[in-house]
Formats: structure tokens, sequence, C-alpha cells
């Protein structure tokens, strides 16, 4: 472990255990942790290896981050914590004012790791999530290096490892044959992508959109996630279109038309309102959606 990079960040107003939730969103991440008063992650930057720490009490963040992409990590602290997020022109009414008066100290940070959250991504789609939680974490442990920091976290695999690799390896891990092969896709071009961070969303998607497999949800997630863009709205997933629907219509059967034309009138917040409709804690019914538990294709 070598020398650190820090900053302090005045925070007053942000609620950062909301904002940084989004990076931590899959249980059991050997990459970050997430506690009352402390974020840690374990990533790629396009300088290298870096493991980023924010401690926060009283309005105060320290941020400290090691390893070639400490500096890279430190530079961009800001967007993480969602210290650029404008919520000034923000107006929500009836029940979702309700909601923002709960959360209104929850901003949407970015994170820039286009390659840790596009893999992240990847392995979350068609599956089921508890499942794609446990195959990031067997991918991770399997071909992930220790991170350069103090807190024995694990980095993403590296793309480059993950490139040579052949379909039929990522079968111990539970990924079958299609998601393995667009993380292959997606690794032979990481260093372009990397690159991409900080291009407008306008000039970036088309670059990762071009890789075969990566489709509209998994764009969507980036936007939000990576980019922290404020008004992307995911489409094609099961759970978003009957959330939003249910909460504002009470139509638990609401696809992604019917999604953009509820959150139409919320531009340039649309991302804002997906995740305060999903922090209420309003939901429809529950129904089945099947989605494949294991769908391992071994020819």
């Amino acid at each position: 472990m070598g020398s650190s990079t820090f900053v302090r960040l005045p925070v007053d107003g942000v609620d950062l255990a909301s904002t940084l939730r989004g990076a931590a969103i899959l249980p059991h991440d050997p990459t970050v942790l997430l506690e009352p008063g402390r974020f840690v992650r374990a990533t790629l930057t396009p300088d290298g290896p870096g493991e980023i720490r924010v401690l926060w009490e009283d309005g105060v963040a320290e941020v400290e981050a090691w390893g070639d992409g400490a500096p890279w990590l430190v530079a961009r602290a800001p967007r993480l914590l969602g210290l650029d997020d404008d919520v000034s022109t923000f107006r929500p009414d009836g029940a979702l004012r309700d909601v923002w008066r709960k959360h209104h100290r929850s901003r949407i940070g970015a994170t820039g790791t286009v390659w840790h959250d596009l893999g992240a991504f990847i392995l979350q789609q068609r599956v089921r999530f508890v499942d794609a939680a446990a195959h990031w974490r067997a991918m991770v442990r399997a071909w992930g290096d220790a991170s350069p920091g103090p807190h024995d976290l694990l980095l993403p695999p590296d793309p480059a490892t993950v490139a040579r690799r052949s379909y039929v390896e990522f079968h111990d891990f539970g990924v079958e044959r299609s998601r393995a092969q667009i993380l292959i896709n997606a690794a032979a071009v990481a260093q372009r992508l990397h690159a991409s961070v900080d291009r407008t969303w306008a000039d970036a998607a088309p670059r990762i959109g071009a890789v075969r497999g990566v489709g509209p949800w998994t764009l969507g997630g980036l936007q939000g996630l990576t980019w922290g863009d404020p008004d992307t709205v995911i489409t094609g997933d099961f759970g978003f279109p009957r959330a939003v629907g249910w909460f504002f219509d009470r139509d638990e059967r609401a696809d992604d038309a019917r999604m953009l034309e509820l959150l139409e009138p919320y531009r340039p917040h649309r991302y804002r309102v997906l995740g305060l409709v999903l922090a209420s804690g309003v939901s429809p019914p529950r129904r089945h959606h099947r989605l494949a538990k294991n769908p391992i294709r071994r020819r």
C-alpha cells in the first residue's frame, strides 16, 4: 500500500448514505463497503486501480484514496458525492412532494467508473437480482486483484483478464454463454470506453451501445449511475414501470410507454423521480415474473 491522496469537502445538506447507496447496490459486493458514516470502494480508473474512502460527520466529508487511480478518484469525488447535482428546479407535487420532503437531502452521484459499472449491469441482464449479485461476487473473488487500499477489498476483474477468457470459464460463476460473451465483448474495448467518461452522455452512449449485447436497459443504468444524469429513464425493466404506474395511477400493469408518459412532466428530473418512487415504499401487488435462475448454456 502506497501513499494516499486526500481532500476535505463540505457536504452540509447532503445525505451521503442515501446518495452513495447507488454505488453499493449489489449485496455483499467484495468491491465496496457502506456503513454509517463510511463508504469505501475499490475500482479501476483510466489511470489504474484505486480505492476511495469517504468518511463524513457534521457536514464535512473526508475523502482519501490509494493506488495509481487515487488522484483521478479524488478529483471526481464531488461528483461521486452528488455535490454537482442541482435540485433547485425540482418542484414535485402531490404524493411525490411528501416523499421528497422526507428524502430532500438525497442527491444523484456519478461514479465515473465505466468498466466497473458496466460489468455489474451486464451480469444483471435477464436474471434475478439475487443471482446476479452472486455471479458478480464469484467472478470478483476468482479474478479480482487485491485493492491498493487498507480495507481488504477486491478490485473488479481487470478487463484484459476478462477479454482473454472463454465463455465456458464463466460457467463456474453461474454465468451462461450470453452474458459471458457480452462481458468479453465489453472487456475487449474497455480502455476506449473508460476514456469516454469525460464526454457528454450523448457522445458516449453510441460508443458504449456499439458493444454487442449492450442495450437500452444497460445504457440507462450507466447513464444514471456512472454519468449521474438526473433525467435518465431506465427502460426494459420489469419492476420500474409497475412501480411508477402504481405510485401515480394505481396501475400495476403499466409498461414502458405508460411509465414515460407519467414521468414526462418531471423533466429534467425523471431519474430522481424514479428513485423517489422506489424510496416511497409504495408498491403494487406482487406478481411472479419468470427470470432464469441459472440459465447456463454449455453448448
